[in-house]
């Protein structure tokens, strides 16, 4: 099994040296210096440190497992510095000064290496076995109490397990990681232990959740008193499966009343401590190297820091950007408005992309996978023309999954070849280069990759500097001018097309100009629609949503309308027969949204005037006999029912039709009557043809149904009529009709009818 034994040393302070020695147990320790031959490197965990007397001169030591570079030799300088801790969090950062390393010379505060990226840190109770959780002790076993304690003299973070019945089988502590981790990678466990029973031993394993397979197995001795332990392992299995650590304390835990602690939980990979790279909180010097969740890689001179207190004066030349913690680089900005000139960098419309659900990096804007070659329209080849020979610099967020060269071209010109790997993560990576010509009609960046890469918020500025990312979207307004954008709480969308524009004039307008504001205090907003002065506020056209009413106003809002259902023909088999098929036609009128007072049926008599046809029901039975037909062989009936003041009508027409008569006949019917409420229009027109006795409606195409409004507008009735409205059928809304409009249906008879 893979439990990695690391070789031990105790380094000794020199007794004439007068120095003293600050280490304690847990913290992770390193030295770093050129000799004249070699460079000189070790990295170790300080397992406890203490006094020694050597004739009768005091001598600090600390004993140190070696975790990784050279081993500590006689003669060696062996000054070590402290640079985290693997268990207290108030010993886990340091300053780390250096002038040889790569982009030397700078200053480091380093914080949180061996607990912000640790894998499992519990600081309190109530875990579930096989449950990943980072932050609470998983406690496993039968007969056993679990107690937590956040602190006590030599500990912190203390889980106490207590037997109460002494039973077969395992039980301690079972830790889940939430984080997969893979072969070969090395981890540290540490923590601190003691058990009432005193000297005794517990059992470590290290594997599949499930308990197939474990990567390293061992054993810890523990006393009475609180001790620290590292035990060291290394990962022999592939990460796809999940991974627990598993104390076994039961042979401590072999007798009702006997407890063992468990304190200082801590697992953590060796790269983690080993390596700075995100745990720099500041920095001093040369800016290469930092890469930032905001700004991405940082580059030159400058300062660099997580929290900035400053008071008193505060003096700012040049661009003040602000970018929040999720890594929208400008919550707000002062300065230059002009600086992406990439014409819509929020689309990242790369040829041939496609959009993924992913959070951008720069927390806006579309995250994009290219496969292929691909190239991004940049800029017109007019400003490519007029900007010739300028210094530019191109950025642009990327992440793969696979290993690779990515090669970037402007036009044709070759700017850069990257090398990309999955465990980059996303990096903002940026390219500076002069700006030449090309026949190619407008300015485009080329990206030539042979495998799937994500990209995101590109960037093109003037200068040899990547800055804070700018997003533009499809209006980019070319200008010099200075001035504020404020995102968070105030005006929005981008920088160079925000949401509201702050004029000279003193007003405030929307990108779109539906929403004004005025100095005098005036304005309007939906376009006009809802306008406003000092005294009045006028509304036209305004559309108020339906869920916004109670109850009560909805049911009075409601549409009300009639409609009327039954036949319309009585057929005589010859113009001498006095009888007709059917006898009589029953006509039902049926109410909608109301219940009428009176009902009244009346007909379109022969002078024009409509008269009363003697029934107060729903009901109306027409008969060939009906004094109304006044000698005709048509007769319209007119259905109205009273609520209140308000009338709503419905007409229906019937057809007197003789065999050996080829005349046709077109009715239109209303689903929902012809008279409606408050412009809240909402019914479907039926055109139905007779030929004869006969209805010949289906055998007659749609395109052949042609509709046609009139109203008292005749411009408005010329745009309705110039639309398409064809068919058999056709829905009517509030947009078709202003008070009052007057639909026709025109059907065109062809020799397609059989």
């Amino acid at each position: 099994m893979s439990e990695y034994i690391c070789p031990k040393y105790k380094i000794r302070i020199d007794p004439d040296s007068h120095k003293t020695q600050g280490l304690q147990a847990g913290d992770i320790v390193w030295r770093q210096y050129v000799a004249r031959d070699r460079s000189v490197y070790s990295l170790m965990a300080v397992l406890e440190s203490g006094v020694d007397v050597i004739s009768g001169k005091d001598s600090p030591y600390f004993v140190g497992a070696l975790l990784d570079g050279d081993e500590p030799c006689s003669g060696e300088l062996l000054d070590f510095v402290r640079l985290t801790s693997l268990c207290d969090l108030s010993r886990s950062g340091a300053l780390y000064l250096t002038a040889t390393d790569d982009q030397a010379p700078y200053m480091d505060v380093i914080d949180g290496m061996a607990t912000e990226r640790s894998l499992c840190f519990p600081v309190q109770d109530g875990g579930t076995v096989d449950i990943p959780d980072k932050t609470k002790y998983a406690v496993f076993g039968e007969g056993i109490a679990a107690e937590y304690r956040a602190s006590a003299p030599g500990a912190e973070r203390i889980m106490r397990m207590t037997c109460l019945t002494a039973v077969d089988g395992t039980r301690g502590l079972k830790q889940t990681l939430e984080e997969n981790v893979d072969h070969p990678e090395r981890l540290l466990v540490s923590f601190r232990a003691r058990a009432s029973a005193g000297t005794g031993s517990m059992a470590l394993k290290f594997g599949y959740t499930n308990g197939e397979k474990y990567d390293a197995q061992g054993t810890v001795t523990v006393s009475s008193d609180w001790e620290f332990k590292l035990w060291v392992c290394t990962v022999e299995y592939p990460g796809r499966y999940s991974r627990s650590l598993t104390i076994d304390c039961r042979t401590l835990l072999d007798k009702a009343g006997n407890w063992c602690e468990v304190a200082d939980l801590n697992i953590i990979r060796l790269s983690s401590v080993s390596v700075f790279t995100g745990a720099t909180k500041g920095r001093v010097g040369k800016l290469s190297g930092i890469v930032d969740p905001v700004f991405g890689l940082l580059d030159g001179y400058g300062a660099y820091f997580q929290n900035l207190y400053a008071t008193r004066n505060v003096n700012i030349a040049g661009t003040l950007t602000a970018g929040d913690e999720r890594g929208f680089s400008s919550t707000f900005y002062v300065g230059r408005i002009h600086k992406n000139v990439l014409l819509d960098s929020l689309s990242c419309a790369f040829s041939g992309s496609r959009q993924v659900e992913e959070t951008s990096p720069a927390g806006i804007g579309r995250c994009v996978l290219v496969e292929t070659d691909s190239s991004l329209y940049a800029q017109s080849g007019e400003w490519r023309s007029a900007h010739l020979g300028q210094p530019c610099c191109f950025s642009l967020w990327i992440r793969s999954e696979e290993s690779g060269i990515i090669r970037f071209y402007q036009d044709e010109h070759l700017l850069v070849s990257l090398e990309v790997a999955p465990a980059d993560g996303w990096i903002r990576h940026k390219m500076s280069f002069l700006l030449r010509p090309s026949d190619n009609p407008q300015l485009s960046i080329v990206l030539s990759t042979s495998f799937p890469v994500l990209l995101s918020a590109p960037q093109l500025e003037l200068g040899t500097t990547s800055s804070p990312y700018q997003a533009t979207d499809e209006v980019l307004n070319d200008t010099d001018d200075y001035g504020a954008w404020f995102n968070r709480g105030g005006i929005g969308g981008t920088i160079q097309h925000p949401l509201l524009s702050l004029n000279e004039d003193g007003s405030i307008v929307s990108r779109d100009g539906s929403f004004v504001i005025n100095p005098d205090g005036t304005g309007h907003f939906a376009g006009g629609r809802f306008k406003w002065t000092r005294d009045t506020i006028e509304l036209r056209g305004v559309t108020i949503r339906w869920e916004d009413f109670d109850e009560e106003t909805q049911e009075l809002l409601k549409p009300r309308s009639v409609s009327l259902t039954g036949g319309s023909a009585f057929h005589y088999s010859d113009t001498l027969v006095p009888d007709a098929e059917p006898a009589q036609i029953t006509l039902v009128a049926v109410e909608y949204n109301f219940e009428p007072e009176s009902r009244l049926w009346e007909y379109l008599a022969s002078d024009g005037a409509w008269k009363d046809a003697g029934s107060r029901s729903s009901l109306f039975e027409m008969t060939p006999a009906f004094h109304g037909w006044e000698g005709r062989d048509t007769l319209t009936l007119r259905y109205t029912a009273i609520a209140g003041t308000e009338k709503i009508c419905a007409t229906h027409t019937f057809f007197k039709l003789y065999d050996g008569d080829s005349s046709y006949t077109v009715y239109v019917e209303s689903e929902n009557g012809t008279t409606f409420r408050n412009g809240i229009v909402s019914t479907t027109l039926r055109a139905r043809v007779y030929r004869g006795g006969e209805e010949i409606t289906e055998q007659i195409p749609d395109g052949n149904f042609h509709w046609m409004r009139v109203s008292s507008d005749s411009q408005a009735d010329a745009l309705w009529n110039s639309g398409q409205h064809e068919g058999r059928e056709l829905e009517i809304s509030g947009d078709d009709v202003w008070r009052k409009a007057v639909f026709d249906c025109e059907v065109i008879i062809s020799n397609k009818i059989k």
